[in-house]
């Protein structure tokens, strides 16, 4: 029995009387993360309602999946009159029992939680109950897959576009989100506008590329200095903006399709205006850096297994090899888990999987909101922050914007990745003098290998031109599998070295930092199907630029330690105690005793390698994860250690307890208590 269950079920004692109890408990089982939970049942049972908020928020920082925390979130916010809160938490409850499939003991909760939403819609406001709406309609769409839209009232799918995501009006600046142009005449982008607004295909998504920049609707904009960058965009059809300045007659920009953003150079000072409210973003300064690095570029390509490369010398990837021979490459760099969404969240966050608890498709999975992301930290160090990206795991829903002052996104089930660097490309040239964080996430890799693209899946030219039609058509066997990998692996690398030349080109070594990273790798081309092998989990991890030195590391690391290595290199001070990430000993950091890679998911039993230069631990649940996050361990587990150099199997006790106690240590919080 949970101690969330022994306080309901004894709930007649006193406040006190619980309080004191639960203090026991904790005393026993000090990490249990249901402990804040029970903590904010009491005290809302005591009408506290301010100190049960405050627990309820803690529960939810440490188990976010948790439908409790929602329920009694729900309830809390009620209590206090925050009917919004309630309404969204409700509707996160009904989405989890959906999401899971809400076993029976949810259906007194489900019910309750139904009829409190019933209460709290009538007690919002117009613009509360439109954000509700929305909220509703993300939550019905599958959060990794942004910008796919279930509009619940209509019951058929459509393209998020045209309004602002997830606005807070504290912020002067939201994430407003456009359909990207697809042509010089505006015309022709209002007919792709409306095509996937009235799309009722789910797969529309894919094609719909979005623009989104951070943002604010005004009626004019007052810019008092020149040298800045504008983007805009207008609201209604045939809509004018007028600059006026001291320096000559009113210039008119003609908006004649809503929503279409522009670009608008102020180099003078000025008066931005017009009849309707139209889009303006943040203003990018258009000046030469002084103290920060001209562009720091962050390159994630799924699925390049560093294990791979060094077994095949680069062979598929002479470009990138070249390049890097004047960096730095680590050959053993672990991602924290074997799949995509979690993984990148952690490149996001800094944080492993049982800290960022990322673990389902859902936009009710977010990044953690007390945590700053990577691009978050640049932006604040005024850098002009731009993701271009179309991978599941940086998507808008689930908090992949935060920190960007713009993104393109391209859904990589519908764009190639040249596209993609094509943009990256598209930025530098735009911005020479704005110091920039660029953040692009590439695919073709994953697409090569991957089952579910077997037989339904039109690859590039190049790979069905260069490929045998039994290679690429044929059954899938370990022979063809390599071939559509390295032919993947050739492709990307030929794209990256566009990016390579051009940045050789118009930057000095000093100005840039570039660092190529993978998610995770590949087990594909491999013989074994653990899942945490290393051709899966051994990933690439590469930097060139200044402060850099040349040379081959050896050092373990996990692949979210460039996150510390980026910002010393970029000169920032920055405080990562409560991430997980660690600077490596390469860069002058106090490096790593251990790395751990993590595979978590509902239905599945909890597997971990935790990795030395000496050995490697595999450990996994014999019960699988409950449907709320939490590893069960209620049926044991298995632990293996083997030798790195030899892979044979090690019979140590000792060694044994001290990889257990590695282990226990990084779950103590999501175990099940």
């Amino acid at each position: 029995m949970s101690i969330l269950e022994d306080i309901l079920e004894h709930i007649e004692l006193t406040p006190a009387q619980l309080l004191a109890y639960i203090d026991e408990y904790e005393m026993v089982q000090p990490y249990d993360c249901m402990i804040d939970t029970a903590r904010a049942v009491v005290a809302f049972c005591a009408q506290d309602y301010a100190k049960a908020e405050k627990w309820i928020l803690c529960a939810l920082r440490k188990n976010p999946v948790a439908h409790q925390n929602h329920f009694y979130h729900a309830l809390i916010a009620k209590a206090l009159g925050k009917y919004a809160v309630s309404a969204k938490e409700c509707y996160i409850v009904i989405h989890l029992a959906n999401q899971v499939g809400a076993p029976p003991a949810w259906e007194g909760e489900i019910k309750q939680i139904s009829c409190v939403l019933n209460e709290m819609v009538p007690q919002l406001s117009q613009e509360e109950l439109t954000n509700l709406v929305t909220q509703r309609n993300i939550l019905s769409s599958p959060g990794l897959l942004f910008p796919a839209y279930y509009l619940c009232d209509q019951k058929r799918w459509s393209v998020f576009q045209n309004t602002f995501l997830y606005r807070d009006r504290q912020k002067q600046y939201n994430d407003f989100v456009c359909i990207e142009k697809q042509s010089y005449i505006d015309s022709t982008n209002w007919f792709f506008q409306k095509i996937f607004a009235q799309s009722e295909d789910f797969n529309a998504y894919k094609l719909a590329p979005a623009e989104i920049w951070k943002a604010r609707k005004v009626t004019q904009c007052n810019v008092a200095d020149g040298g800045c960058i504008f983007a805009v965009a207008g609201t209604a059809p045939g809509q004018k903006i007028t600059i006026s300045s001291t320096q000559g007659e009113p210039v008119h920009i003609a908006l004649n399709v809503p929503f279409v953003y522009h670009y608008v150079n102020m180099d003078e000072a000025g008066l931005l205006q017009s009849a309707q409210e139209f889009i303006i973003s943040k203003a990018i300064p258009c000046k030469e850096p002084t103290q920060k690095k001209k562009l720091v570029l962050f390159i994630n390509v799924n699925s390049i297994s560093q294990a791979y490369l060094s077994q095949t010398d680069f062979a598929a990837m002479p470009y990138t090899k070249n390049f890097f021979a004047k960096g730095t490459v680590f050959r053993n760099c672990y991602s924290t888990s074997e799949g995509s969404h979690p993984s990148e969240s952690s490149l996001h966050t800094g944080l492993y999987t049982t800290n960022h608890h990322v673990i389902y498709r859902s936009s009710a999975c977010q990044f953690p909101p007390d945590i700053q992301t990577a691009s978050e930290r640049f932006n604040q160090e005024g850098y002009f922050t731009v993701l271009v990206s179309g991978s599941v795991g940086s998507s808008p829903y689930i908090g992949g914007l935060r920190g960007f002052d713009c993104a393109k996104r391209r859904v990589c089930m519908g764009y190639a990745d040249y596209h993609l660097v094509e943009d990256v490309l598209c930025f530098m040239e735009a911005f020479p003098k704005t110091s920039q964080y660029i953040s692009v996430g590439l695919f073709a890799p994953h697409t090569s290998v991957e089952p579910e693209f077997d037989g339904s899946f039109n690859p590039s030219m190049l790979r069905q031109t260069t490929l045998g039609f039994r290679s690429l058509y044929g059954p899938r066997c370990p022979s063809s599998i390599i071939e559509k990998y390295e032919a993947a692996l050739k492709e990307t690398d030929r794209e990256l070295n566009k990016i390579y030349d051009y940045i050789l080109s118009h930057y000095a070594e000093d100005e840039y930092v570039i660092c190529l990273c993978s998610e995770h790798g590949t087990s594909d081309v491999a013989d074994e199907k653990y899942p945490l092998q290393a051709l899966r989990t051994n990933t690439v991890l590469m930097l060139r630029g200044g402060g850099i030195p040349a040379g081959i590391s050896e050092e373990y690391i996990n692949h979210i330690d460039y996150l510390p290595i980026l910002t010393k290199l970029a000169g920032m001070n920055v405080d990562f105690s409560q991430h997980d990430c660690v600077l490596p000993r390469t860069f002058g950091g106090p490096g790593r005793d251990y790395v751990y890679t993590e595979s978590i998911y509902q239905g599945q039993t909890y597997k971990a390698a935790v990795r030395t230069d000496e050995f490697e631990c595999r450990f996994e649940s014999n019960a699988c994860t409950d449907i709320d996050g939490l590893i069960d361990l209620s049926q044991g587990y298995v632990q293996k250690i083997f030798s790195i150099k030899t892979g044979e199997e090690i019979q140590d006790s000792e060694l044994a307890e001290d990889f257990e106690a590695i282990v226990f240590d990084h779950i103590k919080e999501n175990i099940k208590y």
